[in-house]
């Protein structure tokens, strides 16, 4: 392998053209079987030109850009046409809710818009509605298509000139997910992108005669482009390593999961990636003979990131894959986030595939933010999944969030990330750039004090290795002991098949917010799957939950509904919003196939004139006393 000596990603694509030229790049096989559309090098680089050469006509060169993504290689292009114009490309989901049009078009103040004609046709409306909402012009609409039409490519890239770009220049502006709250928009540099193009690829550290240099295909995705895990780990890390890389649809992956590993036998490929959710999904609904007719044993590297990994889910995935050839040390679970461009850790030391590091944590230090160890069948022991060593010289630490003080080595807290690969802060909000970008360690004699990026993960490190326990903002606290919402939410999905794994929320509210002494209660709102047996007894499962709340996690369960799939609030992505949830729960908009809630604790009737009665006795009390003390006192 010989990689760029790039320092932009305009460098980028036009190093690999002028080195890969006619190597196919990209092939849109929507299902993973048929191609219905290729780019070689060659290609992306003409026609990225060619969408430059446009946008420069129009004056779009520093402007931001709204990139409306699709199903498809468009927006591939389109997103370098950005680059080779040096505007800031934005990625948004062509198949956005009202919602987030409402909340992001008029946020991100973009004045062009990219998108094929057919998805212009169903967009465009609601995106300048949007606009409008925002007070802001409406969007001067460019086709990707018709900017990239064969009688016009070779013209236009003639036209185009090489803006003036460097790694400082913005490049895009990421927008988050919206786990915890509004999704917000992370500025990143040409720099930046880079950067984590090489941690990601020291987090694989494939060997120069890696069979994915060589292949046909090395890699398949599905994660959508909008998304920093589809566009980084499945878009620009192909262009980086300079391979070939099967595109498919991630509709077609949610409707049949078992396409993606279809895909994957067929191809033989190498490396490819995907949140937690959707290797459970591969094992809940694929068949014994589906799975027989699979070849994964080309398969090396399985990254596993975007969400919590669940140790069960290693297990049963590796269980069920195995007679196709699909090898434990094959999963390599990472950690990172938007705002760290994507990649922060992950990978064994020197490289080398081993299974997953899991360690079993006792529960009850967990709660005091200690780690301390547990057997493993330990009903109090919680399984963590180590997520590798900090890559490209990044540095990694654990800081108590209150005191801001760097935590003893068996501590609990939130991890804290400094590197290159750290973005330039949250677009148009210059005050949680400063809280979550430019954090500093307390002043106790540390040679290096900051700036940190805060990223509102809590975990720990051992052995050099990064394990995650969960968000900050998710916990919950019952009678001050800490609960990680995901580690229960583990525990329920576990109690009985008919529980859909990953689709649980678990938060906790207030019993009565007028009450000084009221506590926390905690809530479990867990999916079931959508064909159960008609005998299943749906008061056994609910028992199960709440006693294996129980056993498990030494805390009571106040209230518990099953409910329908597709019932929880997720991200564009599909994580789960707690919060959201919550507020779903407490305005009553859950509707339960069952539910158990806890009996309020009876008890004697209020007295409204109680608190003047309790004084009187005090004064009564006070002047008894006063009397027996003059008693004793000598005359």
């Amino acid at each position: 392998m010989t990689e760029p000596s790039a320092f932009t990603l305009v460098d980028l694509l036009s190093q690999q053209a002028e080195r890969h030229g006619d190597k196919v790049a990209f092939s849109y096989c929507p299902e993973g079987d048929e191609e219905r559309d290729r780019l070689t090098y060659r290609e992306l680089d003409r026609r990225a030109r060619a969408v430059a050469a446009g946008l420069q006509q129009h004056g779009g060169a520093g402007q931001r850009v709204l990139i409306f993504c699709r199903p498809g290689l468009d927006s591939i292009v389109a997103f370098f046409g950005c680059l080779y114009a040096r505007a800031v490309a934005i990625p948004v989901d062509a198949q956005w809710t009202s919602a987030r049009i409402a909340a992001i078009v008029p946020d991100a103040r973009a004045e062009i818009a990219l998108a094929t004609t057919k998805t212009q046709a169903t967009m465009r409306s609601a995106a300048d509605d949007a606009a409008a909402a925002g007070g802001l012009k409406p969007l001067q609409w460019f086709a990707t298509d018709e900017l990239t039409a064969d009688d016009v490519v070779a013209d236009a890239a003639e036209r185009w000139a090489l803006p003036p770009v460097t790694p400082a220049t913005v490049a895009a502006i990421q927008y988050t997910s919206g786990t915890t709250r509004v999704p917000k928009g992370v500025v990143l540099t040409h720099g930046n992108f880079i950067h984590n193009l090489e941690t990601v690829l020291q987090t694989w550290n494939p060997a120069p005669d890696n069979p994915v240099f060589h292949r046909p295909v090395g890699s398949v995705t599905w994660l959508p482009q909008y998304h920093d895990l589809g566009l980084i780990g499945g878009v620009l890390m192909t262009l980086y390593v300079g391979t070939t890389t099967v595109v498919m649809s991630p509709g077609a992956f949610l409707i049949r999961p078992v396409r993606w590993l279809e895909a994957m036998s067929r191809h033989r490929a190498v490396i490819s990636g995907a949140p937690n959710f959707a290797y459970d999904w591969c094992v809940k609904r694929s068949t014994p003979q589906e799975r027989a007719a699979l070849d994964l044993s080309d398969w090396q590297v399985a990254l596993n990131g975007g969400e919590p990994v669940n140790p069960a889910t290693l297990q049963a995935f590796s269980e069920a894959f195995a007679p196709a050839g699909f090898a434990p040390e094959t999963f390599l679970p990472v950690y990172g986030l938007a705002e760290a461009t994507l990649g922060v850790s992950g990978g064994s030391e020197g490289g080398v595939r081993v299974p997953p590091v899991i360690a079993h944590i006792d529960r009850g230090a967990l709660g005091q933010d200690r780690v301390a160890d547990a057997e493993p069948d330990d009903p109090a022991a919680s399984a963590v999944v180590g997520c590798g060593r900090p890559r490209g010289g990044q540095r990694v630490v654990i800081v108590d969030p209150e005191t801001r003080i760097e935590c003893d080595p068996d501590g609990v807290g939130e991890i804290w990330v400094s590197g290159p690969s750290v973005g330039q802060g949250y677009w148009r909000r210059g005050e949680e750039t400063d809280q979550t970008f430019a954090a500093h360690l307390a002043d106790t004699g540390q040679e290096f004090q900051g700036p940190f990026l805060r990223t509102g993960d809590r975990g720990f490190l051992r052995d050099g290795e990064l394990f995650v326990t969960g968000r900050c903002k998710d916990l919950v606290v019952i009678g001050d002991v800490n609960h990680y919402p995901n580690d229960i939410e583990r525990t329920v999905a576990d109690c009985d098949p008919v529980l859909l794994p990953g689709r649980g929320a678990v938060f906790a509210i207030t019993g009565d917010p007028g009450d000084p002494h009221a506590t926390e209660r905690l809530v479990v709102v867990q999916e079931m799957q959508r064909h159960r047996s008609g005998d299943t007894d749906l008061d056994a499962v609910l028992d199960a939950i709440r006693d294996a709340v129980r056993r498990h996690h030494r805390t009571e369960a106040h209230d518990v509904l099953l409910v329908k799939p597709m019932s929880i609030p997720t991200t564009s992505s599909g994580k789960i919003q707690r919060a959201a949830c919550r507020d779903k729960f407490t305005g009553g908009e859950l509707v339960a196939v069952a539910q158990w809630s806890a009996p309020e604790a009876e008890g004697p009737v209020p007295d409204p004139d109680l608190a003047a009665r309790q004084q009187a006795a005090l004064g009564l009390a006070r002047f008894v006393g006063r009397l027996v003390r003059q008693r004793r006192e000598p005359d």
